[in-house]
């Protein structure tokens, strides 16, 4: 009920609070959870939540460089492999279905929320596999992950970071109007550049038991996040093969490939998050 909510009011979270229980959070990525408490007690615990999130610095912000090498236009052995993987996910039902926000939203609104998100849908889940030393292929932002057909447009070439300005750097052919890169590109980008073993990353809506989690819920696409993920992959025993989780979100597993990271986790993922205050 409070996630239509948040979506009408253009908000990243809606705060519930209930007496003697304490304050619902529920997030952009639907995840939901309870800060318990009363009084004193309940206002200290409920600002140790908000002030991350409040603060966070966003990274989606992309700069479209037109300077992708011409046998790149029509992608590669890396694009064919991310949008085979795509498909897998599907099949496997690590896709679900994106909030269906038409329903929600009159025609008017939803055009203001794409303007002033620069979002072209929503979905979830990305992934993301090594190029070279320093770019990687990484599915775009607000696709059907199952239909990743065009390189360009929904797989785009990371190719730098501009930290100074906060903005994913992008290698795109020319003549081709790309969308965004996930929002998750700076979190992959700072494991990438730790982690030179490192050859694909996939993120899904799903958990795996007995892995190690991020603390506090920080928003997608944030430093703060992208951060703390890398952390967690750089204190596993193999990083390079790592399964870490996103509190009441997801998990971030690297590996040498989408395909090997796939055949590992399918026989342990749980399609449910479980959810924590």
């Amino acid at each position: 009920a409070e996630y239509p909510l948040l979506v009408r009011a253009l908000a990243n979270i809606v705060l519930c609070h209930v007496p003697g229980e304490g304050v619902w959070f529920t997030t952009m990525e639907q995840g939901h959870f309870l800060v318990e408490g009363t009084g004193s007690e309940l206002a200290r615990a409920f600002v140790d939540q908000l002030l991350p999130v409040a603060t966070a610095r966003l990274v989606i912000d992309n700069d479209f460089r037109p300077d992708l090498e011409p046998d790149l236009w029509d992608g590669d052995e890396i694009t064919a492999e991310i949008r085979q993987a795509g498909q897998r996910l599907d099949k496997l039902g690590l896709l679900p279905n994106p909030f269906p926000i038409e329903d929600v939203l009159s025609e008017r609104d939803l055009r203001h929320v794409k303007r002033l998100y620069g979002i072209g849908g929503l979905s979830y889940g990305n992934l993301s596999q090594r190029k070279d030393e320093t770019r990687f292929w990484m599915s775009a932002s607000g696709v059907d992950k199952s239909k990743l057909d065009q390189p360009g447009r929904d797989i785009l070439l990371v190719s730098d970071y501009d930290a100074e300005n906060g903005r994913i750097v992008l290698s795109v052919p020319p003549g081709v109007e790309p969308r965004r890169v996930s929002v998750d590109a700076i979190e992959h980008w700072m494991i990438y550049q730790e982690n030179p073993d490192a050859g694909a990353i996939l993120h899904v809506h799903a958990w795996v038991e007995g892995i190690d989690s991020t603390q506090l819920v920080f928003p997608c696409g944030s430093e703060q996040l992208a951060s703390a993920v890398a952390d967690l992959v750089r204190k596993d025993a193999d990083p390079a093969r790592a399964i870490v989780g996103l509190r009441n979100h997801g998990i971030t597993a690297v590996g040498e490939s989408l395909t090997e990271i796939l055949d590992r986790i399918e026989p342990k993922v749980l399609r449910q998050v479980p959810m924590s205050g």
